[in-house]
C-alpha cells in the first residue's frame, strides 16, 4: 500500500568541526571586517540551479579575545549568515570561534562550554544552524555553498575543504519536525475521531508518562490542537519509539481569508521532536535518520488509526503546497495497531481479574468508593458497619484497583471508577452475579475468556460485540473503513469476517453461534455496510 512523503519543516542544531582550529571563523572575519563590506553583505547565488538570498552580519559573542588575536575590542564577533531560497526555504547560521580557556568578556571569568568536555582542548568553529522547509542533509550541503560564495563574491581564496567533511560526533540536534498537509473535511475527521484525546485519556491511567493536550479551537476548529508526548508516553504508544515529542493538527486561524484553492486554506498535520519535551536531551546529529523514522512514523500511524487514507494518489486526502508535494514515499514506514484498544484491553482485563471472585467486604467498598469517587477508611468502616481491619483487609485485596493513602481510598485509574459507577447506576445491577455483571457491562460474554484469541481479535480491529439476553453474541461493530475489493488499500471485509470466525472458534466456541450475528462496518465512500457474519465470510 502506498504512503505519502512527509516533509522537513523546521530543524535547530549545532555542528562542531575542530579540523581546522579556527581557520574558517578568522578566514572570514579577514573577509567581512573592514572594506568594502565593513561587518554587512548581501549577495545572491545559485546552488544546483536554485537561487538564493544570502545577508551576512554579525553579532558580538560573549567571549573576550585572546592577546594572540591582536585586535582591539572587548567581545569576539560571531558571524551570521541567512539565507532565504524559493518560497519559505530559509536557512541560518551562526559561526562561532572555540578555543581553549575562553573567558567571558566582562568579568574575565572562565566560560564553562561543552566544547572541551565534548570535543577536547582544541581550537575550532562552533555553528548553530536553523533550517526551514530544508531536510538535515541538505542543510549541511547548503552551508559550506553559502560560506565560500562569500569568499568568491569578494574575490579570495579559501580552503575549499572548509565544513564539506562530517561534523564532529559531539554535533547535536535538538528541534526536528516534519509535516503533511491535508484536506479541512479530512483534519475535522481526524479532530472529531479524537485520536489526540483518545491517546490522552488511556495515558491518563498509566504510571511513569507525562502528557498534555493544548485545544484552541476559538477561532475555527484544528487552529492549533497539540498533543505533547514525554519519552515514557511515547514508549507506550510506539514499539520502539524513544523520543519526546508534539502531535499537532494546524489550521489558520482565519483560513477563510485566502482562497480555498490556496494549500493554506488545508490544515497541517506535523510532529516535533524537540528538547524540551525529550527530558531536556538534545540527540547526536549522528542519529537523525532514526529520529526521522520515529517522526514519520508517529505523523502516519496516527492519521492511519482513524482509516485516513495514506496514499496519495486519488483519494483527494492530501494538499501539496510549495515544499511538501503530496507524492508517494520509496520506503514504507512500519504500521503498528491502534494501542488505545489494546491500552482499554489491558484495563478491562485487570478490572475482570480483580472483581471475579471478590468477597462481600470488598464488593461493598468497591461500590461505595466508585459511587461517592473515593472515601475515608474510618468513615467507610462506619457507613458499611464494618471494623477498620476489616476495610484494610478489603483493599489489600483490592491493591491492582484501589490505592490508599493516609486513610484516604481512591481508584488508581479514572476509567475503573468511570467503569463501575457506570455500572452501579444501571439497569444491568439486578444481573446476580457480580462478576456477570462486570462482564455484562463490558461487552464479555461468560464464555470468552479475556485473553481469548477472539478478544484479541476484538481489540486488534477496534471492534465491539454485543450479545443477546441469552448470553450469544447479537451483533459485531467495527469502526474502521473495510472495502469488499480485494485490490483496494483497505483492508477487505471478507478476509476480517473470517478471521473473526477462526478466532472465535480457537476461543473454544461454536461458529454456528456467531455466523448469525450482525456485522456492521464503514465503507470507504464514509457509509456503513450491515451483513451477517457468516454470509459476509462466505463471499
Amino acid at each position: 500500500m502506498p504512503q505519502v512523503e512527509t516533509t522537513p519543516h523546521e530543524i535547530e542544531g549545532r555542528w562542531k568541526w575542530p579540523d581546522w582550529g579556527r581557520g574558517p571563523y578568522d578566514a572570514l572575519s579577514s573577509v567581512m571586517l573592514g572594506p568594502p563590506f565593513e561587518g554587512y553583505l548581501e549577495l545572491t547565488i545559485e546552488v544546483d540551479g536554485e537561487p538564493w538570498y544570502l545577508e551576512v552580519s554579525y553579532s558580538k559573542s560573549g567571549f573576550a579575545p585572546r592577546l594572540s588575536d591582536g585586535i582591539n575590542v572587548e567581545r569576539l564577533y560571531e558571524w551570521d549568515i541567512r539565507g532565504r531560497g524559493r518560497g519559505e526555504r530559509k536557512a541560518s547560521f551562526n559561526i562561532s570561534p572555540r578555543f581553549p580557556n575562553m573567558r567571558h568578556w566582562e568579568t574575565g571569568e572562565p566560560v564553562n562550554l561543552p566544547w572541551e568536555n565534548q570535543v577536547g582542548e582544541v581550537e575550532g568553529v562552533d555553528v548553530e544552524f536553523h533550517t526551514s522547509n530544508i531536510g538535515p542533509e541538505r542543510g549541511l550541503e547548503l552551508f559550506p555553498e553559502f560560506f565560500a560564495a562569500i569568499f568568491e563574491h569578494a574575490g579570495e581564496r579559501v580552503h575549499s575543504k572548509y565544513f564539506r567533511t562530517e561534523p564532529h560526533p559531539a554535533s547535536r540536534m535538538w528541534a526536528y519536525e516534519r509535516y503533511v498537509r491535508i484536506r479541512r473535511e479530512w483534519a475535522e475527521k481526524l479532530a472529531s475521531a479524537g485520536v489526540l484525546q483518545k491517546v490522552v485519556h488511556f495515558l491518563s491511567d498509566l504510571e511513569g508518562v507525562k502528557a498534555e493536550l493544548h485545544l484552541d479551537n476559538r477561532e475555527i476548529v484544528n487552529h492549533q490542537n497539540r498533543l505533547f508526548l514525554d519519552p515514557g508516553s511515547v514508549r507506550k504508544l510506539l514499539p520502539g519509539h524513544t523520543y519526546g515529542r508534539k502531535f499537532e493538527i494546524y489550521q489558520l486561524a482565519d483560513p477563510d481569508a485566502v482562497s480555498k484553492d490556496h494549500p493554506s486554506y488545508h490544515p497541517k498535520v506535523e510532529v516535533l521532536v524537540n528538547k524540551s519535551m525529550n527530558d531536556s536531551e538534545a540527540w547526536a546529529w549522528a542519529d537523525r535518520h532514526e529520529v526521522t523514522e520515529q517522526i514519520e512514523e508517529t505523523l502516519l500511524n496516527a492519521l492511519h488509526w482513524e482509516d485516513i487514507p495514506l496514499g496519495p494518489d486519488g483519494n483527494g486526502v492530501y494538499v501539496p503546497d510549495d515544499h511538501f508535494d503530496a507524492v508517494a514515499r520509496a520506503e514504507p514506514v512500519e504500521l503498528y495497531d491502534d494501542p488505545t484498544p489494546r491500552l482499554e484491553a489491558e484495563t478491562d482485563h485487570l478490572l475482570m481479574t480483580t472483581l471475579r471472585d471478590m468477597g462481600d467486604t470488598a464488593r461493598e467498598v468497591t461500590e461505595t468508593v466508585a459511587t461517592d469517587g473515593g472515601g475515608n477508611v474510618d468513615d467507610l468502616a462506619d457507613e458499611l458497619g464494618k471494623h477498620p481491619a476489616t476495610i484494610y483487609r478489603a483493599i489489600e485485596d483490592l491493591d491492582e484497583i484501589l490505592e490508599l493513602d493516609q486513610g484516604e481510598i481512591s481508584f488508581r485509574a479514572r476509567k475503573y471508577q468511570e467503569e463501575l459507577r457506570a455500572l452501579v447506576e444501571s439497569a444491568e445491577y439486578a444481573i446476580e452475579s457480580y462478576a456477570d455483571r462486570i462482564q455484562h457491562v463490558m461487552g464479555l460474554a461468560d464464555h470468552i475468556a479475556e485473553s481469548s484469541a477472539f478478544q484479541q481479535w476484538l481489540a486488534e480491529n477496534g471492534a465491539e460485540i454485543v450479545y443477546d439476553e441469552n448470553g450469544e453474541p447479537k451483533r459485531v461493530r467495527i469502526d474502521t473503513i473495510l472495502s469488499e475489493l480485494k485490490s483496494s488499500s483497505f483492508e477487505n471485509v471478507q478476509t476480517i469476517a473470517a478471521e473473526a470466525l477462526e478466532k472465535w472458534r480457537k476461543s473454544g466456541n461454536d461458529p454456528a453461534v456467531l455466523r448469525r450475528a450482525e456485522l456492521s462496518w464503514k465503507t470507504p465512500d464514509g457509509g456503513t455496510e450491515v451483513g451477517f457474519v457468516g454470509a459476509v465470510a462466505d463471499r
